[in-house]
């Protein structure tokens, strides 16, 4: 029976109107994911707390760990590259060779790193901290160097699993990351564990495991062979090279080396605070439990990546609106209500210091999830309209917002942490406010 155009486009907005509930299905697994892995920070922070030296500890750590990621952000993007090129045979073969060398590359500088000249001209050259403070960080320095190749490898499969929808085997994996994370630290404090070795011990014990579950789920799911039969539109635009797909992914390396570069800076800054030791414990700290909220709705980019064309405008927007203040009423909570102190009480040991100094940072940084959807949203709209420079363009412009407003702060005898929020809130509202002049213009 043939239907006219009307009824053609009736059916086709009745279809995009239950898209909502098809979207949170496939979003709700791969929030999870980032939450999962995100997790870790807290948990990890509430473990140290409550081991020696913990101010010390989570201060060294919590640079350790900001030169690790900064190290990783090149490829953090892999994940959002093999999703869009994943449904390609070429495409994916490319890329497979672009993440095995620079995950080595990338790992073999870490490695460079741990040498003991060079560690300590980092922490107590360009970052400022005091010797102590670097001397608990080596030991997790030493246990993190196949880092940036652990994270490229997995961030590939995991890409090739969001692609074929099958999302749930990614929330599988994370699962189990974050339960050795828990047993990991639960052991460790119940022994009285050295801090350091047991930041170490559980963050590469975690994205090891993660790692080997989603290569297995891919080849148990016998995914390749998924994604060869579906069917894709405008392949004509992908790159089916090596150079090709270098030249493609470099705007989204240079985007996640300004991020963290740029968080790698300010911790840099703070280090140089008037309270300098406590706001390093502090800063990592609350951005951690905050960012393991906001991180939630990372996914919403996935989501739109590879939704964006089988769904309505008003749907799509829905569906971020609802994700982002889903996950800001948490933050908000902690911070100002009476309940939520009571959590923070706990999450920080019962540390007076630590707590006072904390809270403010976690209500200034409360509408981060929110931001961070609508961020996200942006992002993920221009890369699948392949336009990855002006992501770049959009980045530089928070980067520089974000060291302007947090060092004038910090250099006119403000509080290391509370300054860093107010300049990552800024960075975060002046990239947004980019990415959506762009959108708009395209």
């Amino acid at each position: 029976m043939n239907t006219s155009p009307q009824q053609e486009q009736e059916s086709h907005n009745t279809a995009s109107e239950r898209s909502l509930l098809m979207l949170l299905t496939q979003f709700i697994p791969l929030s999870l994911t980032d939450v999962a892995m995100t997790l870790g920070d807290p948990l990890q922070t509430a473990a140290l707390s409550r081991l020696d030296f913990p101010q010390e500890t989570l201060a060294g750590v919590g640079v350790v760990k900001g030169v690790a990621v900064f190290l990783e952000s090149p490829i953090i993007m892999i994940l959002h590259a093999s999703n869009a090129l994943g449904g390609n045979i070429a495409s994916r073969r490319a890329l497979w060779q672009f993440t095995i060398i620079a995950g080595l590359s990338l790992s073999g500088i870490f490695l460079l790193l741990t040498w003991e000249p060079l560690y300590n001209w980092l922490l107590l050259k360009v970052f400022g901290v005091s010797p102590f403070i670097a001397a608990r960080g080596r030991t997790a320095f030493l246990l993190m160097f196949l880092w940036p190749f652990v994270i490229a490898w997995r961030r590939l499969f995991q890409g090739l699993l969001i692609r074929a929808r099958k999302s749930v085997a990614v929330g599988w994996a994370s699962v189990a990351r974050l339960t050795w994370v828990i047993v990991a630290l639960a052991v460790g404090v119940s022994l009285g564990s050295d801090g350091a070795f047991l930041a170490g011990v559980t963050m590469m014990g975690a994205i090891i495991i993660e790692a080997v579950l989603v290569t297995w789920f891919c080849s148990r799911l016998n995914i390749t062979s998924i994604l060869d039969q579906q069917i894709h539109e405008n392949t004509k635009k992908l790159p089916k090279t090596f150079p090709g797909v270098t030249l493609y992914y470099l705007p989204l390396a240079s985007t996640m080396l300004l991020i963290w570069g740029a968080r790698a800076i300010l911790l840099s800054f703070v280090a140089r605070s008037f309270d300098g030791s406590l706001a390093l414990a502090v800063w990592p700290a609350a951005w951690g439990l905050v960012l393991s909220i906001a991180n939630g709705t990372r996914m919403v980019q996935q989501v739109v990546i590879s939704s964006y064309e089988e769904t309505s405008k008003r749907t799509l927007a829905t569906f971020v609106i609802l994700v982002g203040l889903s996950f800001t009423s948490i933050p908000f909570f902690l911070g100002f209500t009476s309940q939520g102190f009571s959590l923070l009480r706990q999450f920080f040991g019962d540390n007076p210091s630590l707590i006072a100094a904390a809270l403010p940072v976690i209500q200034l940084l409360s509408c981060l999830p929110l931001l961070l959807a609508l961020q996200n949203t942006f992002q993920g709209l221009l890369i699948h309209s392949t336009q990855n420079w002006f992501i770049n363009f959009a980045t530089l412009v928070a980067t520089a917002l974000t060291l302007i407003v947090s060092g004038t702060l910090i250099f006119t005898e403000h509080s290391g942490a509370i300054s860093a929020a107010y300049g990552m809130i800024a960075g975060i509202v002046g990239e947004i406010l980019v990415l959506m002049f762009v959108f708009k213009r395209k």
